[in-house]
């Protein structure tokens, strides 16, 4: 039970008349010091705590807590320097290594500010202020897993701690482990929080699970206690149109351009409400706005690029992947859709010297670094059939080899490729060219994906023969991707 105003008047005066009885007592004079730091007097803290001191320069105690009163005065330099002085004569001393690393945080040196925290931790078993702090200092440094075990052992300490439980949550949510995040969730909840963002995490969380009501509610409720929230308001538009109701959610976005006319990812997800609701130009200006807002914003190159490819503007859809491509210089994925654009406009000799550029690349290239195989698969198809079109059917047959080579299951996995770029007299040309039984194998696998009504790109002859001369879908924007 804490001390009334009149009790501790009469404690300071009771010690003010000890210490003129006996000005050499440090243990009563930093009584009285710490009741004038209660009654919020910082200069008289601050004169007791000196005399102390002048009395005893060793006393640690008196370093830290002079320290405190500098701090509580905004002078922070002050503060700094007498917990330093605090640390030098007992380098354990938790309470000092922890308001130092609080310091170093402040001027933006993490590390030392972690070093100090990592220190006031270890020197006392128990710390809660230390794991929670190591918490925040972790996760600004990028170490997630680390913050997470640091918020695990202060709800250890102190199992309510609302703080450590809505932190947890939300590293749970990151993390994708929507279940764990919803337990620590809920216990806040039943705590008696009602923060914004834990209702906004909970969403999330049941967005991830795919319980789109329950993510409805939750968000919505977020949305109620925070009204003006550009965030819960997107993610709370992308509940409604991965629920189905793109009305719903075209509604929600348009209220973050209310709020904030130039918010690229509201601009962006409009367009894709506009453009599932088949309002195709209305999406385009969207997304052309959206490079207008940040011209390296990718997302909305690929969906202009895409609903130029739906509307057969393979021109258009070009001039986007190359955007693309000096976006992203050293990304194999727009040269290989560059090739696929090339050749389904007609464009045989780009496509032939975008794919044959793309190949010379990736056979620089560990065939054992994640995804190669199956990239180098993707670009030998193209290539071959390419080369087949232009009426060089060994030369074509040779790369559709290496494509099985480098991935046997190339013909499936490329199923929508075959069946859109590769059409019957095509087919039938590498048939008739195949000589081994891995060639007659090859050509028999991509037959299995070919369709009798494919034709082939416009200008371009049925029955190959010497000639001169994207990818789609569409995702909702993630938070998180900013």
């Amino acid at each position: 039970m804490g001390i009334d105003e009149k009790s501790l008047r009469e404690i300071i005066k009771r010690l003010e008349k000890e210490v003129s009885q006996r000005p050499k007592d440090i243990a009563t004079r930093l009584q009285l010091a710490l009741s004038y730091m209660k009654t919020r007097e910082p200069d008289k803290a601050k004169e007791q705590l000196s005399k102390v001191i002048d009395l005893d320069k060793r006393n640690v105690e008196a370093h830290y807590y002079l320290g405190v009163t500098m701090a509580d005065s905004g002078e922070i330099e002050e503060a700094k320097s007498a917990w330093e002085r605090a640390v030098s004569l007992d380098k354990n001393h938790s309470p000092s290594l922890y308001f130092l690393g609080k310091i170093y945080a402040l001027e933006g040196k993490l590390d030392a500010a972690i070093s100090h925290t990592e220190r006031a931790r270890d020197a006392r078993a128990g710390n809660i202020l230390a794991h929670s702090q190591l918490g925040e200092l972790y996760l600004a440094k990028g170490r997630i897993k680390d913050a997470l075990n640091e918020w695990l052992e202060a709800l250890k300490i102190d199992p309510s701690n609302l703080q450590a439980l809505h932190n947890v949550g939300a590293i749970y949510t990151d993390l994708q482990m929507f279940d764990e995040a919803l337990d620590m969730l809920g216990r806040a909840e039943r705590l008696g929080s009602a923060a914004p963002l834990l209702h906004f995490n909970k969403g999330l969380s049941f967005l991830g699970k795919k319980e789109y009501g329950k993510a409805l509610e939750s968000l919505s409720k977020a949305k109620e206690l925070e009204p003006d929230n550009i965030r819960t308001i997107t993610t709370l538009g992308e509940a409604y149109a991965l629920s189905g109701n793109i009305d719903a959610a075209i509604d929600q976005w348009k209220q973050v351009l209310a709020i904030s006319p130039d918010d690229l990812f509201a601009t962006y997800n409009l367009g894709l409400g506009h453009f599932q609701k088949q309002e195709q130009a209305e999406a385009i200006k969207l997304w052309e706005k959206c490079i207008l807002i940040n011209p390296e914003y990718i997302p909305a190159h690929q969906n202009l690029a895409t609903a130029a490819v739906m509307a057969g503007d393979f021109d258009r859809a070009i001039y986007r992947w190359q955007q693309i491509s000096q976006l992203q210089p050293t990304s194999p994925e727009p040269q290989m859709v560059l090739g696929d654009l090339h050749f389904r406009a007609g464009n045989l000799q780009e496509a032939k010297r975008t794919s044959e550029n793309l190949l010379d690349a990736l056979k620089q290239v560990d065939l054992k670094e994640s995804g190669v195989k199956k990239l180098r698969s993707d670009v030998e198809l193209l290539y071959g059939t390419v080369l087949l079109a232009l009426g060089n059917a060994r030369e074509g047959l040779k790369h559709w080899l290496e494509a099985m080579k480098h991935n046997p299951n190339f013909a499936l996995e490329s199923g929508s490729f075959i069946s859109r770029a590769i059409w019957p007299e095509l087919l039938a040309s590498a048939r008739n060219s195949a000589r081994t039984e891995d060639e007659k194998k090859v050509v028999g696998l991509v037959g299995s994906f070919v369709k009798e009504d494919t034709c082939p790109p416009e200008g371009i002859q049925k029955v190959p023969g010497p000639q001169e001369g994207g990818k789609g879908g569409f995702t909702w924007f993630s938070r998180g991707k900013k």
